[in-house]
């Protein structure tokens, strides 16, 4: 079988760091796409990895796919993790078969692309459900082991789309990704001298089916098609190229953001706490 190609293939970035020997790291959202090549990448450089996500049968395969691919350690964690006690269960599974977590992506989302007029009671629940609370609760989870650690790395996987106003993305991007700069500036404060950093980084438009699952769910992936309707999807396309939105040009390969979440989430990042950092082609410049 003849492996998919992709636009984005000659900017994948190749791995050549080794920083997270010994180390634990949690990333949700992971059973697929940015998150699934996140935990690649951790795991790559040597990390014990909890890959988290709301689809349990999934994640277990991709758990297993990586483990298989690296030799490494890779977890599954299966649980909404914007409902309550669900967060701690996977912290305290995860301290108790590690001993300790050292990072913490916060990753997991719900991509809903609507104007705010046209978006239903239970997709505006669902939009701050699994946009803000997911990563509230996850971040209050870990914090504590952190903080008995004095050691720890968050980050925040944000998205760039409430910088540029673009339509569509109120919920999304207003709501809930724009809360996560917010949110990493405030935590930060709060465990500035105890160790832990927490930093946000903001990708821009990613190839997110270049993230080297052989069997690739399609486009639209577990979720319901109608969150993403075709016409909105048009709409937004023709958005950006008439503000000149496009930065470089095209879209990022998934490595190019995992890259810089890896230096987040290392120790190398020791002296770089309550950063919001666009990893987006130049689609939004400071």
């Amino acid at each position: 079988m003849t492996a998919p190609q992709y636009a984005t293939t000659p900017f994948a970035v190749a791995n050549q760091c080794r920083r997270f020997e010994g180390q634990v790291a949690i990333v949700t959202g992971a059973a697929q796409g940015l998150g699934r090549v996140i935990a690649h990448r951790l795991g790559q450089e040597g990390a014990s990895v909890v890959v988290a996500d709301i689809q349990g049968e999934r994640a277990e395969r991709t758990a297993r796919q990586l483990s298989e691919e690296l030799g490494g350690t890779f977890v599954p964690f299966a649980g909404d993790l914007s409902e309550a006690g669900v967060a701690d269960r996977m912290a305290a599974q995860t301290r108790e078969r590690f001993g300790r977590i050292d990072a913490l992506v916060n990753n997991a989302a719900a991509l809903i692309r609507l104007k705010l007029v046209d978006m239903s009671e239970e997709l505006l629940q669902k939009g701050v459900q699994w946009n803000v609370w997911n990563t509230l609760r996850c971040c209050k989870a870990v914090v504590p082991q952190m903080l008995e650690a004095k050691y720890g790395r968050i980050v925040n996987i944000g998205g760039e789309a409430w910088r540029a106003g673009l339509p569509f993305h109120t919920v999304l991007a207003g709501v809930g990704k724009g809360s996560m700069v917010g949110l990493t500036v405030t935590l930060a404060g709060e465990v500035l001298r105890d160790g832990i950093t927490v930093n946000c980084v903001s990708p821009g438009g990613i190839e997110t089916a270049a993230d080297g699952d052989p069997d690739p769910l399609p486009p639209s992936g577990f979720r319901d098609p109608s969150w993403n309707p075709p016409e909105v999807m048009r709409a937004m396309g023709e958005e950006m190229v008439a503000r000149n939105s496009l930065g470089m040009g095209r879209l990022a390969h998934p490595t190019e953001i995992a890259a810089a979440v890896a230096f987040f989430a290392s120790r190398e990042a020791s002296f770089t706490t309550g950063q919001h950092v666009g990893v987006s082609g130049g689609m939004v410049m400071l």
